[in-house]
């Protein structure tokens, strides 16, 4: 005798496959929302890190002052560094004295390329950044923040020129 039914899966069989997928997929969406915010936290922080890591090995190799300096305004950052005197990378303009003068190249980083992160200085200074000196790459001491809506970054500068992250309750760097 043979078997006359049809293989395949039913109309309710499927249904309730992507049902189940529906759920798991709603289910992991915060979790990836998530990650991905620490994602671009992770990679802004490390944009800052080398930045001032690149100024502060450029105040050695050349023998010059380098002046790294950070503009916050509203939910707007920016960044940047050069020798001489401080620029200003907040303006279409100013973004253009943020050259060396030994090789020309230009210093910015701003928030565009790392949407949802907010940038923060050192709350006791009216102006934030740092000055690198030559003198064995000391610096002038600071902290910079940098948060999104689930982790908290710090980037500390330390007055010998030591540049440092840590997270305030271990989030996405090691405790501070």
């Amino acid at each position: 005798m043979e078997d006359t039914g049809r293989s395949g899966f039913t109309l309710v069989e499927l249904l309730v496959t992507l049902a189940v997928a529906a759920l798991l997929v709603t289910a992991a969406a915060p979790a990836m929302a998530r990650f991905l915010d620490q994602a671009r936290l992770r990679a802004a922080t490390q944009a800052l890190v080398q930045e001032l890591r690149q100024a502060r090995n450029h105040a050695l190799s050349h023998q010059s002052r380098i002046h790294f300096s950070v503009a916050v305004r509203a939910r707007r950052w920016c960044y940047g560094w050069r020798d001489d005197s401080a620029c200003q990378c907040d303006s279409h303009a100013g973004a253009a004295l943020c050259r060396t003068a030994s090789d020309g190249r230009m210093h910015t980083q701003s928030s565009a390329d790392f949407p949802a992160v907010q940038l923060s200085g050192n709350q006791h200074s009216t102006a934030p950044g740092v000055i690198f000196s030559p003198l064995r790459g000391t610096a002038t001491a600071t902290a910079f923040v940098l948060r999104n809506r689930y982790a908290v970054a710090r980037v500390i500068v330390s007055p010998l020129g030591r540049i440092r992250v840590c997270s305030p309750g271990g989030q996405v760097y090691p405790s501070c």
